[in-house]
């Protein structure tokens, strides 16, 4: 069974979904209208260790978050998408960056919003997204799972309080949380005290906690990452300039998402000199040697020019134990929904 267990929702817009959707409702937007056009400005075509060139990418997609109905259109079809890439997925939901993109292009000043008025835009677009996932599970018979993610930039506190509340209502349709986000300055994976507070809270109904680290950081990252006790670690392949970080990983049973394409596009120095550490080896199978869990996700496929095929064949030609990776993908998957909606045999 081929599961693609780190994926984010803004990051799976395809250009043909965002000119389709464009189309259908109605949004005059120039560059969303030209499927080509779209198509140079989504993609990166270069690995760079400068990561604005990524969030320009993300930019672009959010173009087209202007109303709720237009995101859970544009939902809909990254999670159909999704469906004819592998046996079933998680989809990450960074539910703050969408609500303040939709105000944002509706010309209103998010911050000068009370925190209630924002949760509830909040709200509506969880909303959409959570019907849009149902709708395409019903329809694909792929099993799907939703991931509320939290920026560690962390703005505006009060109003990312009261989208906590939002999560904790609608827990149940939920598999768990998330802490992503690239942070300028020294520490570029920081674990901010309020939203370290705010997750605490929110672990009392959603306990199943994924982290970004060890990616833009390095193994120090995830040590401080481990003392959150986290089920899984997103990317954390510098993870293996540590001996003692491999260990603890390996004794605690911590799972990391690892994503071949992902960190040839991002990281390209630190990955090399990754690779130069182990013998030209690339961290996945360095990982799983160590006795580390390790499954593999696509990250954002839209601007990394990628799917999970691909994801897959990737992760086979860098030497993984596929048979291994597979295994450890079950097994993290069987931690986060019931038995029920276990996704169907691969043919």
């Amino acid at each position: 069974m081929r599961l693609d267990l780190h994926r984010h929702l803004e990051g799976s817009h395809s250009a043909a979904a965002l000119r389709a959707v464009a189309r259908e409702h109605g949004l005059g937007h120039a560059l969303l209208q030209d499927e080509a056009a779209l198509r140079r400005a989504l993609v990166l075509t270069e690995p760079s260790d400068d990561a604005s060139k990524f969030y320009a990418c993300i930019q672009v997609a959010r173009l087209a978050y202007v109303r709720p109905e237009v995101v859970g259109a544009l939902a809909y079809r990254a999670f159909t998408e999704a469906a004819s890439e592998c046996d079933g997925f998680e989809m990450r939901v960074s539910l703050f960056s969408m609500t303040r993109a939709v105000l944002e292009n509706q010309r209103v000043e998010w911050r000068a919003r009370p925190p209630t008025d924002f949760a509830e835009h909040a709200r509506g677009l969880l909303l959409q997204v959570l019907s849009a996932r149902d709708r395409a599970q019903a329809e694909t018979g792929i099993p799907m799972l939703v991931r509320l993610g939290f920026s560690r930039a962390f703005e505006a506190e009060p109003h990312q309080r009261a989208v906590a509340g939002v999560v904790a209502e609608h827990a149940r349709a939920l598999s768990g949380l998330d802490v992503l986000g690239i942070v300028k300055g020294e520490d570029t994976e920081p674990l901010p005290q309020a939203l370290l507070s705010i997750l605490r809270g929110l672990r009392s109904v959603l306990p199943d906690l994924t982290v970004h680290a060890g990616e833009f950081a390095g193994h120090g990252s995830v040590d401080r990452t481990l003392q959150l006790e986290p089920q899984a670690i997103g990317h954390g392949v510098r993870s293996v300039e540590s001996p003692d970080t491999l260990e603890q990983l390996a004794r605690r049973g911590v799972t990391l998402e690892v994503c071949p394409c992902s960190n040839h596009l991002l990281i390209p120095t630190s990955l090399a000199a990754l690779r130069s550490l182990h013998g030209g080896h690339h961290p996945l199978p360095v990982l799983q040697r160590a006795g580390v869990r390790a499954v593999l996700g696509s990250d954002d496929p839209a601007p990394m020019g990628t799917d999970f095929r691909s994801e897959w064949s990737r992760a086979e030609a860098l030497g993984a134990d596929m048979a291994r990776l597979q295994a450890d993908a079950v097994r993290r998957w069987a931690q986060l929904q019931p038995p029920a909606t276990s996704p169907r045999p691969t043919a």
